[in-house]
């Protein structure tokens, strides 16, 4: 299915707000805390982790031979490295007595050896050995989510269904990856509100203006749907201390957990996005920012740290502004918009498709 937009003109017009707004002060001062409302108080959709690619760690924070823990989608998870170097990601407790793996657990070859009884489990989560016995246990068996690594990222694949094998896959971006760009500078933000409430800020462009002081509102060009993909187009213009330079935003996303987003104007930059579940109140939003070299002399190099510092630095700003909305808001179900506020609608048709129940974490809920 694909379903584009129309165009929303950058010609909206809102009054100049002297100085900083006010969410920029708050931001600032960091006294806010989140609301004490429950996510089913203030989302009542939120019956269901949605389907997705998720992201678990990155890729060089998983060494070969490494056991970590990790507490994704309301359920304890441990990550690890086998020696062929490829990364798991499975359910924690043991299905032999009921240990946390991930807590003291090994590696040993290509398989996960639990700490309590030294049980083996293979790639698949399937016991392959019991020390003091001549036989393995087909019934003990770990719940193995399919994983992959991606862009300097490793992800996993979640639905509902054990069975159901991912749906669509996320591409490779190799050229993001040689010496004309940086490494990752890294941020991440732990949000009290679904993946759905974050991802909704991508069609909603007068709060570039009314929250974090942009010049303009930016040129909406489309926001196209096909699928499980979206992708966005826009022109902007950037905030520098010789006045606007226009520029572009341009971000595609795929499913609910991953996507990327490509500036330009002031410098070139990228950033992955990875938008992973911790419970039903928490969300986990990473952010892996690369930027392209000006060119190789020290000089440019040094020019390009300035350059990009101060870009992510304000990036990263934006998030700490918008955070406050996501601590604390609540899901209107019917809106009332006006025609220049976007196609907010739009998304949550689209975002609507990645929710199915089955899950018997989410049982009851």
């Amino acid at each position: 299915m694909t379903e584009p937009t129309k165009q929303f003109s950058a010609a909206v017009k809102i009054r100049e707000f002297p100085g900083q707004t006010p969410l920029q002060i708050m931001a600032a001062k960091g006294e806010t805390e989140p609301t004490p409302l429950s996510s089913l108080e203030r989302f009542p959709y939120y019956t269901a982790f949605p389907f997705a690619w998720y992201y678990a760690c990155y890729s060089d924070d998983l060494l070969p031979g490494e056991v970590r823990q990790a507490r994704y989608l309301a359920r304890d998870l441990v990550l690890w490295r086998g020696q062929d170097n490829h990364p798991h990601v499975m359910d924690a407790y043991c299905p032999h007595l009921g240990a946390n793996i991930a807590l003291g657990g090994r590696v040993e070859g290509d398989n996960l050896v639990c700490p309590y009884h030294w049980w083996e489990y293979d790639g698949d989560g399937q016991n392959v050995k019991v020390p003091y016995s001549n036989k393995v246990n087909r019934k003990a068996k770990l719940r193995s989510y399919p994983t992959v690594e991606r862009n300097g990222l490793v992800l996993f694949w979640y639905h509902p269904d054990p069975a159901c094998k991912p749906l669509w896959e996320i591409p490779d971006f190799p050229e993001y990856f040689t010496d004309e760009w940086t490494e990752f500078h890294k941020a991440e933000w732990k949000v009290r509100c679904p993946w759905q409430e974050l991802a909704e800020n991508g069609p909603d462009y007068i709060h570039l203006k009314t929250v974090h002081g942009a010049a303009t509102v930016p040129e909406l060009e489309s926001l196209t749907y096909d699928g499980y993909k979206s992708s966005l187009r826009s022109k902007v213009d950037f905030d520098t201390p010789r006045g606007p330079t226009p520029g572009r935003i341009d971000t595609d996303s795929w499913g609910p957990g991953f996507s990327i987003a490509r500036f330009a104007g002031i410098i070139d930059t990228i950033f992955m996005s990875g938008t992973t579940p911790i419970d039903w109140e928490y969300t986990l939003s990473i952010k892996g920012y690369k930027i392209r070299k000006l060119g190789h002399t020290e000089e440019l190099l040094a020019k390009t740290n300035r350059v990009g510092q101060a870009l992510v630095a304000d990036l990263r700003k934006q998030m700490l502004e918008d955070n406050i909305i996501f601590d604390n808001k609540i899901q209107i179900a019917s809106p009332a918009l006006v025609p220049e506020d976007g196609p907010i609608m739009a998304f949550r048709r689209w975002a609507e498709q990645f929710y199915a129940d089955g899950d018997l974490v989410s049982a009851g809920r």
